[in-house]
């Protein structure tokens, strides 16, 4: 084989291998900046907790990433929950959630958030949920990628 072919192979070979790792450090990096993660520049930050009242929430606005907003009343007094899967209520497409991830529900006295044993935790107001919890106008719940706004 004549010198030149094989210095053009070898040309070739370094510049597949380049685009190889540029491609995988690209990926990383995008995983890196898509991870799970309760702030988002679209939502606004809640208020301090001690800054104001509780006030009993009436709907849940799902910002999902990728599309727009959802609304979910909570007149209805019933158990939303949130997954992977077709039995929750709110279907996240999303690999960071669990298949039965969280659920919010009344108790008969306030409006909770519960984490299922979801492997990536529910967040609420940037805190990880690890028992059944009251929310409230104002809240921000983080499931995987997906913002829950509370609002009245």
């Amino acid at each position: 084989m004549p010198p030149i072919v094989i210095t053009l192979l070898q040309g070739l070979f370094l510049l597949l291998l380049y685009v190889f790792v540029a491609r995988a450090v690209r990926a990383v990096m995008r995983d890196l900046r898509t991870a799970p993660s309760t702030s988002r520049a679209h939502v606004r930050p809640p208020p301090k907790q001690r800054d104001r009242p509780r006030r009993a929430p009436g709907e849940l606005v799902i910002h999902l990433p990728d599309s727009r907003p959802k609304v979910i009343s909570l007149n209805g007094g019933g158990k939303v929950t949130f997954g992977r899967t077709g039995p929750a209520t709110v279907i996240l497409q999303d690999p960071y959630v669990s298949d039965r991830h969280a659920h919010v529900f009344h108790d008969g006295r306030d409006w909770m958030v519960e984490d299922l044993g979801s492997t990536n935790g529910t967040f609420l107001n940037r805190v990880k949920v690890t028992s059944p919890t009251p929310i409230a106008a104002g809240d921000q719940l983080g499931i995987g990628k997906t913002i829950v706004e509370v609002r009245k």
